[in-house]
């Protein structure tokens, strides 16, 4: 019984692991085989024939004409599709921010089963879920209201239907977030409150430990990933210009 924990531990690990490493990496793109048909003109060129007439006969001399030869020649023309390979031989500057230069804390929580992080330094406050969150008709299906706190009127949102890509979102179809998150975390000096299923420890991170995300990368949101706490780090202004675009993953 022991021997099989361990097994869909590993196997657990291995899929989250998995999902890290694919936020990571852009969708690859479909490419089509174009086949290009060429009918090649072959030009024969004249060949000027003298004939010698004598008085005595009258020889029937044969001129050749120019003569059009109909070849099909098909070239296949494959556009390059990237793999995963090529995508590991290419040198893309990862790009990490300045207060990742050394050792840095990190708040971490769950959303939809996926572990998140975010840096204590970007990180305003944690506060539980109440029903004080006022439903604001005609918005995205992330956003799910405003939260009035202390001073500030803030933006929440439901961070799953934010950061999932478009196939794991089918297992939010019949979801409630209100029934399901117990935490707001605050970001950018109180104007976004993430909704979270769960709050966990803070640790601390050190640069190496993360693998940061490249220019290549469209989320705005990621940060970059750490495989050892199997978690994606968030990158609290990306997520922000994000949400005031209106845009998701």
């Amino acid at each position: 019984m022991a021997s099989n924990n361990s097994n869909t531990l590993v196997d657990e690990k291995l899929a989250v692991s998995l999902f890290l490493d694919s936020l990571l990496r852009e969708p690859e793109v479909e490419t089509e085989v174009v086949t290009a048909e060429i009918k090649p003109v072959v030009e024969v060129p004249a060949v000027e024939v003298v004939a010698e007439i004598k008085v005595e006969a009258k020889p029937i001399v044969d001129i050749p004409v120019e003569v059009v030869v109909e070849t099909k020649v098909e070239i296949p023309v494959e556009t390059a599709v990237v793999n995963e390979a090529v995508e590991k031989e290419e040198t893309t500057e990862s790009i990490i921010p300045e207060w990742a230069n050394e050792p840095f804390q990190v708040l971490l929580f769950e959303v939809a089963g996926i572990k998140l992080a975010v840096p204590l330094i970007e990180l305003s406050s944690v506060i539980e879920w109440h029903d004080g969150v006022t439903e604001m008709p005609g918005h995205a299906d992330f956003y799910m209201g405003i939260l009035q706190h202390l001073d500030y009127k803030i933006a929440v949102i439901d961070t799953a239907r934010m950061i999932l890509p478009t196939n794991k979102l089918e297992q939010l179809i019949d979801d409630d977030p209100r029934e399901r998150v117990n935490h707001i975390v605050l970001i950018d000096d109180y104007r976004w409150g993430l909704a979270c299923d769960k709050i966990g420890e803070v640790i601390t991170l050190k640069p190496d430990e993360v693998r940061w995300r490249t220019s290549k990368t469209s989320r705005g949101w990621l940060a970059g990933t750490v495989i050892e706490h199997m978690c994606a780090l968030l990158n609290s202004e990306g997520f922000s210009a994000m949400l005031e675009k209106g845009q998701s993953s």
